[in-house]
């Protein structure tokens, strides 16, 4: 069950952007039933604790995801803040807000444009981004346009949320096979790591008309250069992928995982609880499960991340 336990300082936000806290709304109504009230907050699971947002006029998409971003987002002379995304996947539009305002502020809507959807025989339809990751205040995703990097950077003149949107190009990673044949990255995971942006990369080949994965590799992105440089070493840290996209990292050695490794749950392995640890340092590929012998999950698996130990709650 759910805490009702209040963060009491709404400026403690270090530990939320430290993890993926989920966004709650409760339904609600005002006494006159002229109006549905959407009352919000960020809630830690592994807690209980709570942190006030403000009341959303409408329900989120059904297909959705939230992001915060740490303290970096706000200008230097005001209070540490961190704002909170809220980005539809079915179509190109934002909402945000700032944690200090708490439940008195109001939630910001902004679209944006990255060109149209078009696949024969079906309506067009405005393409929208489907992953990003939140590195120092500002939120990156991978382009449709190949090679090319997005950036959501919050405005530095506004205290009201708002988001400028910047592209760069940074060649992705690919592989050089055999007989002169390069392979792209199937599979692309974005996340923050450490307070820099990592790019994880699957390479499969196609065998009898079969993908079968050929090579992995880990990438941090090099902002001065614009390009990603190759890693073997993330430290006593795990990384961990889900279906949709989702990548997040974490300490490993303290909740028990294998320092240096990623971990692959999705659905790739058909009807299964199995999942995949890649060893970067190794560069071996195990596929493991549960110890106890439960059921088939009867949806895909997710990810509770745990917020960084080293984290200032007190910001």
């Amino acid at each position: 069950m759910e805490s009702n336990k209040p963060i009491d300082d709404p400026g403690s936000l270090a530990a939320a952007a430290a993890s993926f806290p989920l966004l709650v709304y409760d339904h609600g109504e005002r006494p006159d039933n002229s109006q549905i009230v959407l009352s919000c907050s960020l809630w830690n699971p592994l807690t209980g604790e709570k942190m006030p947002l403000p009341a959303m006029d409408e329900a989120p998409s059904e297909y959705c995801r939230c992001l915060v971003a740490d303290t970096d987002s706000s200008r230097p002379e005001w209070n540490p803040d961190s704002l909170v995304l809220v980005y539809d996947l079915s179509r190109p539009e934002l909402l945000m807000c700032r944690i200090r305002g708490g439940a008195t502020a109001a939630w910001v809507r902004q679209s944006y444009d990255m060109g149209l959807y078009e696949v024969p025989g079906k309506p067009i339809t405005e393409r929208a981004i489907h992953y990003m990751a939140a590195v120092q205040g500002v939120f990156y995703y991978l382009e449709s346009t190949p090679n090319t990097i997005g950036a959501l950077f919050s405005f530095a003149d506004d205290p009201e949320p708002g988001l400028e949107l910047v592209t760069f190009n940074a060649k992705l990673p690919e592989l050089d096979w055999k007989d002169g044949v390069t392979l792209r990255a199937t599979k692309t995971y974005l996340l923050e790591h450490s307070k820099n942006l990592f790019l994880f990369c699957l390479f499969y080949k196609v065998v009898d008309s079969t993908l079968e994965l050929e090579e992995f590799g880990a990438y941090m992105m090099d902002l001065t250069k614009k390009e990603w440089i190759e890693v073997d070493d993330i430290g006593d840290a795990a990384f961990l992928l889900g279906p949709g996209g989702f990548a997040a990292s974490c300490p490993a050695t303290e909740h028990g995982l294998k320092k240096g490794c990623v971990y692959h749950a999705c659905d790739d392995l058909g009807d299964s609880n199995d999942y995949e640890i890649f060893d970067l340092k190794e560069g071996a590929r195990e596929v493991t499960g549960p110890n106890q012998d439960i059921p088939v999950l009867s949806r895909k698996p997710f990810w509770l991340v745990p917020v960084h130990p080293d984290v200032n709650m007190n910001v």
